[in-house]
């Protein structure tokens, strides 16, 4: 009775939770699984069978623990809201298609499209109901942008909403929403490639197709940037090339591109919000805002605020717009202004823009939130900005006027108060990778920061991380310094990462060939002794995951002494078994040879978000036992209905 509930769940709400998959294998169709479903579940979620939504404690900024875990394969309940008549409008979004060969798309592609978004962004709820159907998910991406994505016959619609108008969606996220699902897509079609030993086509397996003003006529990307003007047939509606910007924004040029529009009449009607302003006021020349406060009517409260701030006056022009503002002042006043002082209007577009982000800092660090200790080495050196920097971290002015009255000329204790009533507030989860957001988007640069991360490891935020944990809500932990717990390996860390790829870029390595498991990776980032903790790990699994271990590690130089330990360990090493890892089911074949299989859930996991620089590709072991014997493998389709969520692929050990 509980298995069909789960099934029944499954179905409509596309959710399972651990304990109720480890009951359906406890079913005698599954005896072979259970001795393993620790292992076979984190192989589940590494391959987006399942998905692992990651969520966060706004109060505490903490990840929490996941309770259910989507299924996205199993969803057969199909989208009966009422989200895209109310919410998705051709007044509030925009839309374009992922236009494929042939009449319908193998489901396959969108469910593992559906689990990479999960995995990317939270699920939106639309009148108390979770957005995530069969062929159909909402996601949440910011305060004001939404993103839909859904299939249609032989087409994935990629929509962008925002909550008041379409005119106001910012061109960065729209181009960054779609290279990151175009560059997913053309990844998992890749994999199935590899999986049936085909070659993979240079030529992209779908089209780009843009929407008309409606949402329902369709243009080629390649036409639509080929052509000056476009009439929909069905609406007879006109397009300029401008109009299809939105979705390919050059974020690293910070100039518009010759046939931009402009600002949209819904943006002009908008009052700007004080990230906007600060924006336009670090990007406008410092010997023109004494005209342009002129145009504004705002002289004397310009002369109040200069005296304020005589040793600031970058602070002093954010100011003063921001008290223009409070007299409910639009982004038409602002462009008249402009016109009037004879300055292109297009300085308006910067103002929303988001500028591209680079950092030498690892990856896998900007998840975190910061120590204590790193934003006290941060305070001195990030200069006379700590207003600017509050603002782009979207803290009120009322808060920054109090400090920088509270800490009057004392510009590291304004900044150092700065960063942590940010990392208190955690309206939005406080990370490095915000803080060096924020850094770029000011002017300032994030070498200041790279300078201070450059001695920090990546245990040590773990470590912040779980004592922030045990603290009440909100409570900032007390500080803890961490430099006597890097004192002695700082040299050996800093010219180890001259010679030889990142500890974590091996982890990635062993969890694609399946050597470790989701918990193992998790084990071994929580202790010190990393290297160690991998062989302790490998040694105890044997053969084939050690021989497999060792050629990854002699592949990446500096990393041959860690593979000769590991050579080195065979006598404590139990010898493989003929059976493997896991049991076989014996058969024959037509001849009559002995042969047996078992069935690995496999895949490889691609980063959607930060594509992996190695190439992987599905590993084919070779292993001795009382004879010789050989592997080969194929894709196996299954019927069952309680393995339809699960891609299989059958691995034949045939004696040579």
């Amino acid at each position: 009775m509980r298995i069909q509930e789960t099934f029944i769940r499954m179905s409509k709400r596309g959710t399972i939770r651990r304990e109720d998959l480890y009951l359906i294998w406890k079913q005698k169709d599954f005896c072979a699984i259970l001795p393993y479903k620790e292992f076979i579940f984190n192989i589940l979620i590494h391959l987006d069978i399942l998905a692992e939504q990651r969520r966060y404690d706004t109060a505490t900024g903490s990840r929490l623990p996941v309770d259910n875990f989507f299924v996205p394969c199993m969803v057969t309940e199909r989208n009966t809201t009422s989200f895209m008549d109310k919410e998705c409008t051709p007044k509030r979004a925009i839309c374009l298609a992922f236009l494929f060969k042939g009449t319908i798309i193998p489901p396959a592609l969108p469910n593992r499209l559906i689990s990479a978004c999960l995995s990317m962004w939270t699920v939106k709820q639309f009148e108390g109901r979770k957005l995530l159907f069969s062929g159909f998910i909402g996601l949440s991406f910011d305060k004001s942008h939404d993103i839909v994505v859904c299939v249609e016959g032989n087409k994935i619609l990629l929509y962008v909403v925002h909550r008041t108008s379409s005119g106001l969606i910012v061109p960065d996220i729209a181009t960054g929403v779609k290279e990151c699902l175009v560059s997913t897509m053309e990844r998992i079609s890749d994999f199935y490639h590899s999986t049936i030993h085909a070659k993979s086509s240079e030529q992209s397996p779908f089209l780009i197709e843009y929407s008309c003003s409606k949402m329902q006529c369709f243009i080629s990307e390649k036409k639509a940037l080929q052509t000056n003007e476009w009439v929909c047939d069905k609406h007879n509606l006109t397009h300029r090339d401008g109009d299809w910007l939105v979705w390919n924004q050059d974020k690293k040029k910070e100039q518009c591109e010759p046939n931009c529009p402009g600002l949209s009449e819904d943006a002009l009607n908008k009052i700007p919000s004080d990230i906007e302003l600060l924006r336009f006021s670090t990007n406008f020349k410092l010997d023109q805002i004494n005209e342009l406060v002129s145009y504004l009517n705002l002289s004397k409260k310009w002369d109040e605020i200069k005296c304020n701030n005589p040793n600031n006056i970058a602070a002093a022009n954010f100011l003063v717009l921001s008290k223009w503002k409070e007299r409910k002042m639009k982004f038409k006043d602002l462009e008249e202004a402009l016109i009037k002082m004879k300055i292109s209007t297009h300085d308006l577009c910067q103002v929303r823009r988001v500028r591209a982000a680079e950092t030498d800092i690892q990856a896998d660090y900007l998840d975190f939130i910061p120590t204590d200790e790193i934003l006290d080495k941060l305070a001195p050196q990030i200069g006379q900005v700590f207003f600017q920097l509050g603002a782009e971290l979207e803290l009120s002015i009322a808060t920054l006027e109090n400090i920088q009255s509270d800490k009057t000329g004392n510009l590291v204790a304004q900044n150092r108060e700065v960063l942590f009533t940010w990392k208190e507030d955690r309206t939005v989860k406080p990370t490095l990778m915000v803080l060096v957001q924020a850094l770029v988007n000011i002017g300032r640069g994030v070498l200041c920061l790279e300078e201070v991360m450059e001695n920090i490891n990546i245990n040590t935020l773990i470590a912040s991380q779980a004592e922030r944990e045990k603290h009440d809500k909100g409570a900032i932990p007390e500080k803890k310094t961490t430099m006597n717990m890097m004192k002695g390996q700082k040299d050996s860390m800093k010219e180890a990462v001259h010679h030889k790829l990142d500890f974590s870029d091996i982890l990635d390595q062993m969890m694609s060939f399946l050597v470790i498991s989701v918990d193992d990776r998790r084990t071994i980032e929580q202790n010190n002794d990393q290297e160690n903790t991998l062989l302790d790990i490998v040694m105890k699994r044997g053969n084939p995951n050690k021989s497999v271990c060792i050629e990854v590690l002699t592949q990446n130089s500096g990393y041959e002494d860690l593979a000769g330990k590991l050579s080195d360990s065979s006598s404590s090493v139990s010898p493989p078994t003929k059976t493997g890892k896991i049991c076989m089911c014996h058969h024959k074949t037509d001849r009559g040879d002995p042969w047996c299989a078992f069935d690995l859930f496999i895949k490889i996991r691609y980063s959607y978000n930060r594509a992996s620089h190695c190439i992987i590709v599905p590993y084919a072991i070779t292993c001795r036992a009382n004879h010789d014997l050989k592997v080969c493998h194929s894709v196996r389709p299954c019927h069952s209905y309680s393995h339809h969520f699960v891609a299989k692929i059958a691995f034949f050990v045939v004696p040579t």
